[in-house]
């Protein structure tokens, strides 16, 4: 009876305490398993988990505590980035991987830089011996001789639990039983010594501030001064390069007034760009005319050519008319002639058959030979103007794609 009673007293108690926000850091190694317990208390599926990149930030609740827990990047360039959660952070979650026991040097010596942060030192501490399902995983006795575990937590005065478990074993609800009892032990040995811890917590958070603050303040003069060098500089090159139009700039005398409102200053660079677009119309109407005047005198060029061309063919034609018209006319001669001689030979024929007939009063008969001739000449060619006809005119057809001409009569 008394000791229902005293549970009553300590469930009204823990009801009366209000919800507490923790934040927990947990760090490792990389391929560790920090993800996959992460996710494993979370209730989501610890299997195929990428490795993490910078960090992670998880919410959850446990009880009467609002726990967030930062995920941290275990590769070497991310360590470097630990630091900068230690002062906002109530407890460590230190993940060891007891299966790689070539890197348990390594993971010593994390584990010491980790500790030996003033911002850690005399926070409690819980180590979990991950991946213990796999054959060769160190027992916790052999992961604490390892990492001379004692010595360190005796030397920074902090408190330290050790579990063996495995975060692949389960999640949610089924989570390894292990993993429970550590956090548990965590939040509960955080809960003893709440009032100081969150006192040194909310210290460290603004001295924190004030030295990212600080920081920055240095940042920002550094990019300054930088910045002013190098402007410095391009003036000083600029000096250097323009000096000579800087002096005949100079040297021009300023007429009128300098001061003038700006709607007058508008106006005249309006008018000053209305005179080059003028400038410009006029270059560009004087470069076309050249090139009209040029490509008409190309074109007088090609046509003088080409009637120069036309009268040398002309010429030509003519004097082949010329040429053909004498061959015609000697071959005209030539037959008149030829005309001329048979008759005179057909009539002196007839003059002696005539006369035959005179003396002998007989018809005798012609020989062959008589009557054949060895060599018969070819009639004559007629000539064109025969019948009494005139000559056709000559017509001059050009060929296609061709200088040459032919003759058609």
């Amino acid at each position: 009876m008394f000791s229902l009673m005293a549970n009553c007293c300590n469930w009204l108690k823990r009801w009366q305490e209000p919800v507490r926000k923790v934040t927990l850091v947990m760090v490792g190694l990389d391929n560790a398993g920090k993800t996959a317990t992460v996710k494993g208390i979370q209730g989501e599926s610890p299997e195929d988990v990428a490795p993490t990149v910078g960090f992670s930030k998880i919410d959850l609740k446990q009880g009467r505590f609002e726990v967030t827990i930062f995920d941290l990047g275990g590769g070497k360039r991310i360590r470097g980035i630990w630091k900068n959660y230690y002062a906002e952070a109530y407890g460590i979650i230190f993940v060891v991987d007891s299966s790689d026991t070539e890197r348990m040097e390594e993971t010593r010596e994390t584990m010491t830089e980790v500790l030996r942060h003033p911002r850690i030192s005399g926070k409690p501490m819980l180590v979990l011996a991950n991946k213990q399902d796999r054959e060769g995983a160190l027992a916790e006795a052999d992961v604490i001789e390892c990492l001379s575990l004692e010595k360190l937590v005796n030397e920074h005065k902090c408190l330290c639990q050790i579990e063996p478990c495995s975060a692949v074993m389960g999640y949610g609800k089924k989570v390894d039983k292990s993993i429970r009892k550590g956090l548990y032990w965590l939040l509960h040995t955080i809960a003893k010594d709440f009032d100081a811890l969150n006192e040194r917590v909310q210290k460290d958070t603004t001295e924190q501030k004030a030295y990212e603050e600080q920081e920055k303040r240095e940042r920002a003069e550094r990019v300054r001064k930088i910045r002013e060098e190098r402007e410095q500089n391009e003036r000083k090159e600029t000096e250097c390069e323009g000096r000579s139009i800087s002096k005949e700039v100079d040297s021009e005398p300023i007429s009128g007034n300098p001061f003038q409102p700006i709607s007058t200053v508008i106006m005249e660079n309006e008018k000053i760009i209305e005179k080059e677009k003028r400038q410009r119309m006029d270059i560009e109407k004087d470069t076309i005319a050249l090139k009209s005047e040029t490509g008409q005198e190309q074109m007088d060029t090609h046509s003088l050519t080409s009637s120069c061309s036309q009268k040398t063919n002309d010429y030509r034609l003519m004097e082949t008319f010329k040429s053909a018209l004498t061959q015609q006319l000697e071959r005209e001669e030539e037959g008149d002639q030829q005309t001329s001689e048979c008759l005179e030979s057909d009539n002196s024929k007839k003059k002696t058959k005539k006369l035959k007939l005179k003396r002998s009063h007989r018809v005798e008969p012609v020989s062959s030979e008589e009557a054949v001739p060895k060599n018969p000449t070819p009639p004559p060619p007629l000539p064109p103007d025969f019948y009494g006809k005139p000559l056709p005119p000559l017509t001059i057809r050009q060929r296609p794609n061709s200088d040459t001409h032919n003759v058609i009569s």
